[in-house]
């Protein structure tokens, strides 16, 4: 657990013990009682936060002339300081998620990838079955794809983002498209075996039926 849950984990507990909220203590009988766990309790959020980043003036209970009042100190810092670790949280995590898509591929891993992009570009190009709006969609998709794989990091949603929209243009169109749905696919997985967290491909994609042969028949 990172520094910030644990601080967040920490409140928690101290609401539990303060009547549910972080709101001064109603009397000198119930800050005597939560004093102890309290103040074990902040000084652990002190010492997580300076590992997160996070400077505070920690409270000194000496500097109150009762328990009360030193226990009221706390509770008010920790609730204007709540919502700070809340956002903090929220951001470690949006780039703890966005970290997870990113690898770092070899040379033999981008040397693969690039003879599927061009066998996919060649198959693309020369198949009757895609409309020319498709494969231009698609081949943009490829270039995005080449100019990815070059960078020294690369983000998975990109790869993704190619298996998902052949995909669903391999569900539009007509039957015999699955060499390059393979292709796709193949590129997203050499990218995705160095991740230790692996995304999920999309379905194979449900293809509509040639209604001329039908017809022909």
């Amino acid at each position: 657990m990172d520094p910030i849950s644990r601080i967040i984990e920490a409140i928690r507990r101290i609401k539990e013990i303060n009547r549910g909220g972080l709101a001064v203590t109603p009397n000198h009988d119930h800050a005597a009682e939560i004093a102890g766990e309290l103040f074990e309790l902040y000084g652990s959020i002190v010492e997580f936060a300076k590992l997160s980043g996070l400077t505070i003036s920690a409270v000194d209970p000496s500097q109150h002339q009762s328990v009360e009042g030193a226990c009221d100190s706390v509770l008010r810092q920790l609730a204007q300081l709540e919502l700070t670790f809340a956002m903090r949280r929220g951001s470690t995590s949006a780039r703890s998620n966005y970290e997870t898509n990113l690898v770092e591929l070899s040379k033999e891993q981008v040397r693969e990838i690039e003879t599927h992009i061009s066998e996919a570009r060649e198959k693309i190009r020369d198949s009757d079955a895609f409309e020319e709006k498709h494969k231009r969609r698609l081949l943009r998709r490829l270039e995005k794809l080449q100019a990815e794989i070059h960078k020294k990091i690369s983000d998975l949603d990109v790869m993704l983002a190619g298996v998902t929209e052949v995909t669903a243009v391999a569900g539009q169109s007509a039957k015999n498209l699955n060499p390059v749905v393979d292709l796709f696919n193949k590129i997203f997985q050499i990218a995705d075996s160095g991740n230790e967290e692996q995304l999920k491909l999309p379905a194979p994609p449900k293809q509509i039926e040639d209604k001329r042969e039908i017809a022909e028949e």
